[in-house]
């Protein structure tokens, strides 16, 4: 009798959740539709859409399973509805084969934490950061955390050796000077451009850097990108690692709503301000354009919707399968790198390397001009 009475108000519960699962999925899935200035929930759900979106078939399919039909069929139909979002969440796509070889070029975007190895803090010989960059075969490297190349005391084991290495691979070097901690290497003649010739409004000059290349007699200009950060300590990004047990779950809720949540939501309403000054500097740009780096917000987020407006595309949206993972510390395991792209180009593919030297993977992307 008992079983009798329990199992139904099981199935009543677990379809409840199942519902309020998919409800979630659709709402992170448009969070990037609400501006956080008002209100950053939706801007901290759209960070778990990939997630909500795998639960929600999995969820789905096990109510199929048990023949719930219904159940399973609103799981599907919150992913349906979600699907204009999602396609660029967890693409479907895969890498093209290029139509000319000779109009192809790669880049390489790379948050490198001022080469500081993230696993060998006490390493004394080698930089195993900036030999990736060496060995990486890109074309242009877009290089993020690093302020000053010519600093021995910020960039551990950069020896002449390997600086001149890197000199003979890539001549080209730009961003050297100025405030900003975004840098250029190229095999390519590279130019930077004064990002206050295209911005009249005060802008957070650490943000981005922009550069026109001239890649094999084309021009092409790039956006090196490294929006602000939540600025959270790391005590603080330890709030889902140290969830051992219901009371310590209880203190990373207290401390997700006390300075976390609030340093989160200033840094959804930062990086909208800087997403709104520079689209207003793309809309002087013409000609091919890429956007690449550390964005700090995810596919679909507000500031990534902003900069979409602008006629620019998801290079891996385009040519990858299923949601990336671009930062690798503390479980935030989260898709905030970026490349973004307009004009007479088409992305081939969007790779993602293994190497945890910094908290950021590197990403390689291949290009191809279209004429």
């Amino acid at each position: 009798m008992f079983l009798l009475v329990v199992k139904p108000i099981v199935k009543t519960i677990l379809r409840i959740v199942s519902i309020v699962i998919f409800i979630l999925t659709v709402f992170a899935a448009y969070g990037g539709r609400f501006t956080p200035d008002f209100f950053t929930l939706p801007s901290i759900l759209c960070l778990a859409a990939p997630y909500l979106a795998v639960t929600t078939l999995v969820i789905s399919i096990l109510w199929f399973i048990g023949c719930k039909w219904i159940t399973g069929g609103l799981g599907i139909l919150s992913l349906i509805a979600s699907w204009s979002a999602l396609a660029s969440i967890t693409p479907l796509n895969f890498s093209k084969p290029a139509k000319n070889p000779a109009n192809t070029f790669s880049l390489l975007t790379y948050n490198i934490v001022h080469g500081v190895d993230q696993q060998q803090e006490d390493a004394q010989t080698g930089n195993r950061s900036f030999e990736y960059v060496l060995h990486s075969g890109a074309d242009i490297v877009c290089l993020q955390e690093v302020r000053d190349w010519n600093d021995p005391e910020e960039i551990p084991n950069f020896t002449r050796e390997l600086r001149d290495s890197l000199r003979t691979v890539y001549p080209y070097w730009a961003g050297a000077k100025g405030p900003s901690d975004t840098k250029v290497l190229s095999k390519f003649p590279v130019m930077e451009i004064r990002a206050s010739s295209l911005i009249e409004n005060r802008f957070d000059p650490y943000c981005y850097t922009f550069y026109r290349i001239d890649v094999k007699g084309r021009p092409l200009t790039l956006v090196n990108i490294h929006f602000t950060s939540y600025d959270l300590t790391d005590d603080e990004r330890r709030v889902v690692t140290d969830v051992k047990n219901v009371d310590s779950a209880k203190e990373s809720m207290r401390e997700m709503k006390g300075t976390i949540g609030s340093k989160m939501s200033e840094g959804f309403r930062k990086r909208k301000v800087d997403a709104e000054n520079l689209c207003t500097a793309l809309r002087k740009i013409d000609g091919p354009l890429i956007l690449c780096g550390d964005f700090n917000d995810v596919p679909e987020s507000y500031s990534y919707r902003l900069l979409r407006g602008e006629g620019l595309e998801d290079a891996y949206a385009q040519t990858g399968f299923g949601p990336m993972i671009t930062y690798n510390k503390h479980l935030f395991w989260f898709h905030i790198d970026q490349i973004l792209y307009r004009g007479a180009i088409r992305p081939l593919s969007v790779k993602k390397g293994s190497l945890k030297s910094s908290d950021h993977y590197p990403l390689t992307a291949e290009f191809e001009f279209r004429q």
